[in-house]
């Protein structure tokens, strides 16, 4: 079996760079650098060394099974300069470590029972985590709470088939069952209900897109700048002064919040530059997951947008004018009266229809495409239908939740799994 090696730290310079190794000659190889003795789960400091270089070091040795990996694993933590860490790993690869592919860390605690899939792939979550509320969602899925739910159906789908199949193996030695229906809408049950979360997963994931729209010179540009926080958009008297889609993310309430300013909409454009501008603004919104409608308050000059996507009426300017309608917020950018206000509404919109209880959301889409297809399954069944058809969809929509717990799952999948991840991991 080869030994891995593989950089855990990101590209660049800082004061730890880490080197991690496994497999049965890691701890071989890094005795061959090192000069301390190392103790199984103790932090050891020492020199690390090798052709043209010498750094203090602390490695620490995991044997196996009780590591990551579930092999010998070898953590060296030198400091991180990017030119030293790498020349730490080619040391290595002197002495007979062969480079991981991505992922391929995590691949092996997964083939060796040290996490389920599905948790392997909440670690990609929680690395690529952007807000609070994808820190806590990512955490609960890598404490196994969806892969508990997945085990719960799997558990319940192959008892009913067992029932079933045990009937037509011998069906001279039994009565006519009952359709195991209880199983299976317990099974349906418990996939309806995660995917019940898919929608509010992939605002957690991906956060909400929040596309602020409105006549030009209405402020948009400037509301957009005092909700970011900075002076990112170009805020002029000039009508048409914005012609391109400008986006910034944000974080507020532990949710991400992706706003994109756009081109005021007016049917006489001044430039061509503009025509362009006025187009994506109308393209981008239909996008969006809510649209802010920005209106200046001293001129109740609405634009004509789409009602039946969800959106939210700001009259900016209000420090002008502060008899502003009761349809919306009355803001001003310029002296910040409501900005955060703007914010938690938009926060209470989302929030709003997530699912109720104390459940964790599915945010991985892959996961959540193999559930609907296991959940139609489910539902063809039909009691009149021949057990052998029965039978046939349970295994078939096993297959599908297996391809999440990793119960069921072919080569390709996993390579396009972890081809997502980094190499050190």
């Amino acid at each position: 079996m080869k030994t891995i090696v593989g950089i855990g730290t990101p590209v660049g310079f800082g004061g730890i760079g880490i080197v991690r190794l496994s497999g049965a000659q890691a701890l071989a190889i890094v005795k061959k650098m090192f000069d301390k003795p190392l103790q199984p789960r103790h932090a050891t400091l020492g020199n690390i060394h090798g052709d043209n270089f010498t750094d203090n070091a602390i490695v620490i040795y995991f044997p196996a099974p009780h590591s990551f990996t579930g092999e010998d694993v070898v953590e060296i933590q030198a400091h991180g300069g990017w030119h030293l860490v790498n020349r730490i790993m080619q040391t290595t690869i002197q002495y007979g470590a062969v480079p991981a592919e991505p992922g391929e860390f995590t691949r092996l605690a997964v083939m060796n029972n040290k996490m389920t899939l599905s948790q392997a792939e909440s670690t990609l979550d929680l690395i690529n985590a952007e807000s609070d509320a994808e820190l806590q969602n990512a955490a609960r899925l890598m404490a196994g709470e969806l892969q508990n739910l997945l085990s719960q159906v799997e558990s319940d789908l192959v008892a009913a088939r067992a029932q079933i199949d045990a009937y037509l193996d011998y069906p001279e030695d039994l009565e006519s069952p009952d359709l195991p229906l209880n199983q299976i809408n317990q099974a349906k049950h418990t996939i309806a209900n995660l995917l019940s979360t898919a929608q509010h997963g992939q605002i957690i994931k991906n956060g909400i897109n929040v596309c602020i729209i409105g006549c030009p010179n209405a402020g948009k540009s400037s509301l957009f700048n005092a909700l970011v926080g900075d002076n990112r958009s170009i805020v002029t008297d000039i009508a048409g002064t914005t012609t391109d889609v400008i986006t910034e993310k944000i974080t507020y309430q532990g949710i991400k919040i992706n706003l994109i300013d756009t081109a005021g909409i007016r049917d006489n454009a001044a430039t061509a530059i503009e025509v362009q501008g006025i187009a994506r603004a109308k393209s981008t919104l239909q996008n969006a997951d809510i649209l802010l409608v920005v209106v200046d308050a001293t001129t109740r000059q609405m634009l004509d947008f789409p009602h039946n996507k969800k959106h939210l009426i700001i009259y900016n300017k209000c420090d002008l004018c502060p008899d502003t309608p009761a349809d919306g917020i009355a803001a001003s950018a310029k002296t910040g009266k409501n900005i955060n206000l703007v914010l938690s509404t938009l926060i209470d919109m989302v929030t709003k229809t997530a699912p109720a209880g104390n459940t964790v959301n599915l945010t991985n889409e892959r996961q959540a495409n193999l559930l609907r297809q296991a959940q139609t399954l489910l539902n063809e069944i039909n009691p009149q239908e021949p057990l052998d058809k029965i039978s046939a969809n349970i295994t078939l929509a096993l297959s599908y939740i297996g391809k999440i717990t990793g119960t069921d799952v072919d080569k390709r999948t996993l390579d396009e799994i972890f081809s997502k991840f980094c190499l050190g991991k």
